[in-house]
């Protein structure tokens, strides 16, 4: 059988709840058909499950009633024992068998039943989250309060010049997948956000983005040459010592691929690193032949400098000294 892609999107679910229903998803599709996971953002994905609370967005039902795929909204209430009822699944999945069945009838049918393969990209997508993107949006002399967004809702408003944050402590979802945008922030945002407590926003943006490993991955690049301007406060001590590794790299200029070689981190969490600090505006591009961190050189100890070594250390024993 010729092999088939299939892009599904997981929205609006924690990181926990996000693995288990992959899982149940590796397991119940079969081999033959490659998963590539996409937000619900993306114009090509074939199938969308999301957190029930955030079904009733206007993102969400844009999305839905503007595209012809599958979907199924997704709860913790497990009295059900799994029946799939009013597009409705419940987690954890105990009795996977009529998921299987709707994954057979509504997902995989449907796959087959299209002429037209879908086409793995190989190549990135295009995306306008380039980091001219974020210097507009952060830019002071051109900005005041902004209101971010994405498909679940308003995320957040903040102050440019003053460098705070107000939150919409509604919100579950501390982290961001598909749809970010801002714009200038009305009376009816404000609304939608607690103004009891500020946060700062250079390390709230920061964490924000660091936390959002699906949105940074279209933001991340290759490879390239970068600076830092300012070391990252992470607010959560997983990552910090990475994170705290790779900033005291990129706070001299380095190269992504030769940081990661380097250090023996990971690739990915590099780019990653790179993509959060282009999402809150933190660093700039440079050139090869700037300055870039060298890492300290080990010294060498040859035959001849430890046969010296052990000579001398001989003969001051003798000597008594």
């Amino acid at each position: 059988m010729t092999e088939q892609y299939l892009n599904i999107a997981i929205t609006g679910l924690s990181i926990h709840h996000s693995e288990e229903l992959k899982t149940q998803l590796r397991n119940l599709i079969p081999q033959e058909y490659k998963i590539k996971w996409s937000t619900a953002a993306d114009p090509s994905i074939d199938c969308l499950f999301i957190h029930e609370n955030f079904y009733e967005t206007d993102g969400i039902q844009k999305i839905i009633q503007s595209r012809n795929f599958p979907w199924l909204k997704i709860t913790k209430n497990n009295n059900n024992e799994n029946i799939i009822q009013e597009n409705t699944l419940s987690l954890p999945i105990i009795n996977p068998q009529n998921f299987s069945d709707w994954i057979l009838q509504h997902l995989l049918k449907a796959s087959l039943e299209n002429s037209n393969e879908h086409i793995f990209e190989i190549n990135p997508k295009k995306t306008p989250y380039k980091l001219e993107y974020f210097s507009k949006m952060l830019d002071k002399e051109h900005n005041s309060k902004l209101h971010l967004f994405d498909t679940l809702g308003t995320i957040a408003i903040i102050d440019v010049k003053k460098n705070i944050a107000w939150l919409n402590t509604e919100r579950e979802q501390a982290f961001t997948d598909s749809g970010f945008g801002y714009d200038i922030a009305s009376t009816s945002s404000f609304m939608k956000v607690s103004r009891k407590q500020t946060y700062l926003l250079n390390d709230w943006l920061w964490q924000f983005f660091w936390d959002s490993p699906l949105f940074l991955k279209e933001i991340a690049p290759e490879d390239g040459h970068f600076k830092l301007h300012m070391w990252p406060k992470p607010s959560q001590d997983l990552d910090r010592k990475v994170i705290f590794q790779l900033s005291s790299c990129f706070i001299q200029g380095g190269k992504v691929s030769k940081i990661a070689t380097q250090l023996n981190i990971p690739l990915e969490t590099v780019q990653r690193f790179i993509a959060a600090n282009i999402a809150a505006n933190n660093l700039s591009r440079i050139n090869i032949w700037d300055k870039h961190f060298n890492p300290p050189e080990a010294p060498v100890t040859t035959e001849d400098s430890g046969f010296i070594k052990s000579f001398f250390g001989k003969l001051r024993k003798k000597l008594g000294i």
